[in-house]
């Protein structure tokens, strides 16, 4: 009944009707476009169509190499989440059984899939669906990984949400005016030296200033950048790229850094606010606050503002050990700190050149 083909260009319109209205803004053909151009992966997108060639799921896959150098298939690099599309539960399960021909057909190292337990589907369908795929294949599970989902009602709802803490700081940073927000696209640079400057201190690389250029290139309704601003000095002290997925009603905030030097004033507190309230004006559902591993300083933050943390479960197929996988943070650890102390003029230009073999 169904098939599994390479995506083509004719495909365009089908693939796009499915992914904004059943799927997120990462499976759509702009995200794609974003990633092939910026970190030139190989796209091995396919869709499962039905018998009068109607596309009934997607198969969102770019393929590239990874630290090893090993050829390596990931759904998606630089997506916390990536669930099967699908029209209905017969057509996402021929799409999980496929990806496993996908891996031998283009001679992957491994493929690493990263799924959001009940999207789109009912309950603990995808994770049912690996550990019985898993059979056929070698594979690993990591489920350490958690997102935060915040529901968004109105204002006073959502801050009832909230610890008595985080509410009083923020109620603190708006009496005291330390900080104004802004829209302004013209504040990409300036958010990109802090993003830059912030990864570093995490020991990361970070993305080129193209790759969130691309987001308004091609998604200029959906992507907004919020940008934090010291009203006193007018710098830019932190900022997030807010993605608008209208199949989910879901705000994204998959990429965003602060200066810590603002720590004291409460800058994240002020920052997550305006993206709970930028969220109910815009009239979406929740706000996905991203991944945190469990007991992360990040994953306590969040847990204060009330949001529901949603397990992430990730599958390296073809992986029988974790020696095959992708490495772990304690793997790299030596290299993490290393990269925290070499001077800028050697992590940026090595950065933009790094960071797509991390497909993190």
């Amino acid at each position: 009944m169904y098939r599994c083909l390479p995506y083509t260009e004719d495909m365009k319109e089908g693939w796009d009707r499915l992914a904004w209205s059943q799927g997120t803004i990462f499976h759509t053909l702009s995200f794609r476009q974003i990633l092939l151009e910026t970190f030139r992966y190989q796209c091995l997108y396919h869709a499962v169509v039905d018998h009068n060639d109607q596309i009934c799921a997607l198969i969102p896959l770019t393929s590239g190499r990874n630290l090893g150098l090993k050829r390596v298939g990931v759904s998606l690099p630089f997506v916390n989440y990536t669930d099967v599309c699908a029209l209905n539960e017969e057509a996402s399960q021929f799409a999980l059984a496929a990806i496993t021909e996908l891996k031998e057909k283009y001679r992957l190292h491994y493929i690493e899939l990263r799924f959001k337990s009940g999207t789109m589907l009912s309950e603990g369908k995808h994770l049912s669906s690996i550990r019985k795929h898993r059979d056929a294949v070698h594979g690993q599970l990591n489920d350490i990984n958690h997102t935060f989902v915040l529901p968004l009602t109105n204002e006073d709802e959502v801050i009832s949400l909230s610890t008595r803490n985080n509410r009083n700081h923020i109620r603190k940073v708006y009496k005291n005016n330390w900080f104004t927000v802004s829209y302004d696209q013209g504040n990409l640079a300036r958010f990109h030296k802090v993003y830059v400057r912030r990864m570093k201190q995490l020991g990361s690389p970070a993305q080129d200033i193209g790759f969130f250029q691309r987001f308004f290139d091609y998604l200029p309704h959906h992507a907004v950048l919020q940008t934090v601003l010291d009203v006193e000095t007018g710098e830019v002290a932190g900022g997030m790229l807010l993605l608008i997925s209208p199949g989910d009603s879901t705000l994204y905030y998959p990429y965003g850094a602060n200066l810590t030097t603002y720590n004291h004033k409460y800058l994240n507190n002020f920052m997550y606010w305006e993206a709970v309230k930028f969220g109910i004006r815009s009239g979406l559902k929740q706000l996905d606050l991203g991944r945190s591993q469990i007991g992360s300083g990040t994953y306590k933050y969040k847990e204060q503002w009330g949001a529901t943390a949603e397990q992430l479960t990730y599958f390296v197929m073809g992986s029988p050990s974790k020696e095959t996988g992708p490495p772990d943070k304690e793997k790299l650890r030596f290299f993490i700190e290393l990269w925290k102390v070499l001077p800028n003029v050697v992590t940026e230009p090595v950065g933009k050149q790094l960071i797509k073999y991390l497909m993190p």
